[in-house]
């Protein structure tokens, strides 16, 4: 399993930092972790043919996470049109506006290659190369929306996304990935400090910490991170765009 950080930024791009979004590659397959990048033009920038990307997963429906996938679902529609894949938003609601605006915006849509669905919790998705498991978070619940964790499993490695966390405490930190083995766990880190989180992740029976989205507080953060590194039963450290991980 390859993993790429194609967006690595919060909320706001950075001068060098898009908004969250990870490419994953197994054997032949590409998928996608969340859309807040422009995976569009990236795709097509790091050389992965569209044709190659089996799903697209996101974690919750913040236009940090999903908005640059209007555009890759609009070139998939009339441009790559030997391009196929599962796209999973979190609520019906998105799938509809999403839908609409590429409707609007090209006057067409091909629904039937670019098949949108809607995440549930649980295992949700299994193509015989990847399976994915959706963990319920508390990101959004002020709202009543729902936002995940997810676990992908292929080639005998275990990689956890644990999306973005209750505000504070990350008192929703995924279960599975404190009791359960994993290769490696992906944090985000845009909205508690290195003192809530490090002593969650470093706890859990991982070969690999990498921190994600990092926001809160940030030079304290990315300076708590580095000096971690050594000091605890794993390697651990923050990502940037470009970072590429075989797992």
């Amino acid at each position: 399993m390859k993993i790429t950080f194609l967006g690595t930024s919060h909320g706001v791009p950075g001068a060098d930092r898009y908004c969250s979004s990870a490419l994953v590659e197994c054997g032949d397959n590409a998928y996608l972790i969340d859309g807040g990048a422009p995976v569009a033009d990236l795709l097509i920038r790091y050389g992965v043919p569209y044709e190659k990307l089996k799903a697209v997963f996101t974690t919750h429906i913040h236009s940090d996470h999903t908005i640059g996938l209007l555009h890759l679902m609009s070139l998939s529609s009339w441009k790559f049109k030997e391009s196929s894949y599962d796209l999973y938003l979190t609520e019906q609601a998105g799938i509809d506006a999403f839908r609409t605006v590429v409707e609007v915006t090209d006057g067409y849509f091909d629904g039937d290659r670019i098949r949108l669905r809607l995440t549930e919790p649980g295992p949700f998705y299994d193509d015989g190369t990847l399976k994915v498991t959706a963990v319920p978070t508390r990101h959004l619940e002020a709202g009543g929306q729902p936002s995940y964790a997810l676990v992908l499993e292929s080639e005998g490695k275990r990689v956890i996304f644990t999306g973005d966390l209750h505000h504070g405490d990350a008192a929703d930190f995924p279960v599975p990935a404190k009791e359960e083995p994993s290769d490696l766990i992906i944090c985000e880190m845009a909205h508690f400090g290195h003192e809530v989180i490090l002593p969650i992740v470093t706890a859990c029976p991982t070969g690999k910490v990498l921190f994600n989205h990092v926001w809160y507080h940030y030079e304290e953060s990315m300076a708590a991170i580095r000096a971690a590194d050594g000091q605890v039963p794993m390697p651990v450290l923050a990502v940037e765009d470009g970072d590429v991980f075989e797992v």
